[in-house]
C-alpha cells in the first residue's frame, strides 16, 4: 500500500467507500462527468481497451453503469447484455439506450447469481469493478455462464482494473496529490491472478497502451477443471 508522508492528508477508507457508493447510486447522474474529470478525459478510452481482447460472440457486461461502454460494444459489432444492481444506473442506461433506439438488454441482478444459462457467453467483461469481481461466488458464476473451452474458440473474462494517469509536468504534482489523498497505489497482480487460477481460469495481467490510453487489464481464459 502507498505510504503517505507524516502529516499529509489521506482520506479514510470508510469515507472513500461511502463516496463511491453515493456516486454509483444516489449521485449516479454525476458519475460519468466525475469520472471524466478525475481521469483527465481518459475514462472512456481506458474502458475501450477491453475491446482489444474480446472474442466475437455473446457478451455479458457486469455493472454496466450509465451504459456508455455498452454503446461502445454495440458500435464495435457486439450484441451485449448487461447486469447492474443500482436502480439509478439502470434508469440512466435505459434512457441513453432508448434515445438511440437501442433494444434494452439490461437486467438488475447480482454478479454472484447471474440469471443466464450455463455456457452461453463468449465474453464476460467488467470495467473498473468493485471488490465483488474477485468474490468466489462471482468467479464461480462467471465460469458457469462462459462457454466451455474448445479447439475452435475460447471464452474469457476481461477486466479493466485501473487506468494510469499521465500528464505533463504542471499536471503531475496534482496527479500525485490525487493518488496520495485517496491512498491509491498500483494493484499487485499476484493476488487477483491467484484467485482466478483457483476458479479454473488461466489468467494474465497486462499493462495496455493504445492511442494514449494506458491501463491494467486482466484477461482470464476459461479452462477445464482438473479431473
Amino acid at each position: 500500500m502507498l505510504r503517505s508522508p507524516p502529516g499529509s492528508l489521506v482520506l479514510p477508507r470508510w469515507f472513500l467507500k461511502l463516496g463511491f457508493h453515493l456516486l454509483y447510486y444516489q449521485l449516479a447522474w454525476t458519475y460519468e462527468f466525475v469520472a471524466w474529470v478525475v481521469s483527465f478525459g481518459q475514462w472512456s478510452a481506458w474502458r475501450r481497451l477491453a475491446l482489444r481482447y474480446m472474442e466475437p460472440g455473446p457478451t455479458l457486461e457486469l455493472a454496466y453503469g450509465a451504459g456508455v461502454f455498452f454503446v461502445d460494444m454495440l458500435a464495435a459489432g457486439y450484441r451485449p447484455v448487461g447486469i447492474d444492481l443500482s436502480p439509478y444506473m439502470a434508469r440512466l442506461a435505459g434512457k441513453q439506450l432508448r434515445r438511440q433506439a437501442i433494444d434494452l438488454r439490461l437486467s438488475r441482478a447480482r454478479a454472484q447469481t447471474l440469471p443466464f444459462p450455463s455456457g452461453y457467453f463468449v465474453n464476460v467483461v467488467a470495467t473498473f469493478p468493485a471488490d465483488y469481481i474477485l468474490a468466489p461466488d462471482t468467479l464461480d458464476e462467471v465460469y458457469r455462464v462462459l462457454k466451455d473451452p474448445s479447439a475452435e474458440s475460447g471464452s474469457r473474462l476481461v477486466i479493466v482494473a485501473e487506468g494510469k494517469l499521465r500528464g505533463p509536468w504542471p499536471i503531475r504534482p496534482f496527479i500525485d496529490w490525487l493518488y496520495r489523498i485517496t491512498n491509491q497505489s498500483p494493484i499487485p497482480p499476484a493476488r487477483p491472478l491467484k484467485l482466478m487460477a483457483a476458479h479454473h481460469f488461466k489468467a494474465r495481467s497486462e499493462m495496455v497502451q493504445h492511442q494514449g490510453a494506458h491501463a491494467r487489464l486482466y484477461i482470464a481464459e476459461k479452462i477445464e477443471p482438473p479431473q
